[in-house]
């Protein structure tokens, strides 16, 4: 019984935190529970990604619930306008033209349009990746708070094959390549022999709600000094559909 009253107390503080954000001290006596004891139940929900704590102490809801609530109330809105241009996309750039939703401390693939090639890589639509595997994730967490990001690499970071990068410092460095560029390629870090290229869909606060990620085989893209025309095709068509949104593009870091 002792675990499952934790998470009743659990549940009960992420209400709270849901409700109005507070304070350690606060959020306890809101609830009736020790301090000691909310300060672990506290601790938990913020490495899972359910809340986290800003800079004025105060706890808030975290990415893990944003992106489930980002999935549920856009997500179906998001895929039904984002369609025509993973079609028109597709064509153009002559790959695999997909849309990835940011969801807790992963992000999903939920649309696929391939292009008419003679080899065609796997659909991935229902995949799930962790955050720090892919570009769609580098150019999602780019929008983040740091203190967010730096809980997310406090955390245990998989490595999905021998060309996943997982040292935090690099993470670090990659995350802020993108806050500048917008655009991230990378290459088969996910799974081996694919490149992909991803830039951020923002909402109205500038945060990602999902990634536009383009992807082909690593021997034939991007096409030798293509690399920078697909980024700018994409970070263009990703801005445009920000704006649908009534979103805006992630301020640029100074470098």
């Amino acid at each position: 019984m002792g675990s499952v009253q934790s998470v009743d107390r659990a549940l009960d503080l992420l209400s709270e935190v849901g409700r109005e954000p507070g304070g350690l001290v606060d959020l306890a006596g809101r609830v009736g529970l020790a301090t000691s004891t909310a300060a672990r139940l506290l601790a938990t929900l913020e490495h899972g990604g359910a809340i986290r704590r800003g800079d004025d102490g105060l706890y808030e809801i975290g990415p893990l619930i944003q992106g489930m609530t980002a999935r549920s109330e856009s997500g179906q809105r998001l895929e039904t306008l984002v369609h025509p241009h993973l079609v028109e996309l597709s064509t153009e750039l002559g790959e695999a033209m997909c849309l990835a939703i940011a969801s807790g401390y992963d992000t999903v693939t939920v649309d696929q349009v391939d292009a008419p090639k003679p080899i065609q890589a796997e659909n991935w639509t229902g995949t799930r990746v962790p955050l720090h595997a892919g570009g769609a994730g580098l150019v999602v967490m780019a929008t983040w708070a740091d203190d967010e990001i730096e809980n997310y690499l406090s955390g245990e970071l998989v490595a999905c094959n021998d060309n996943t990068v997982v040292d935090p410092d690099r993470l670090r460095s990659r995350i802020r390549q993108s806050r500048m560029r917008r655009v991230m390629w990378t290459h088969g870090e996910y799974v081996e022999g694919l490149s992909s290229a991803s830039a951020a869909i923002a909402d109205a606060s500038g945060r990602a709600v999902g990634a536009l990620y383009t992807y082909g085989p690593t021997y034939r893209y991007p096409a030798p000094g293509e690399a920078d025309l697909v980024a700018s095709v994409l970070l263009e068509r990703a801005d445009e559909i920000s704006a649908r949104l009534g979103g805006r593009p992630a301020a640029i870091e100074a470098s």
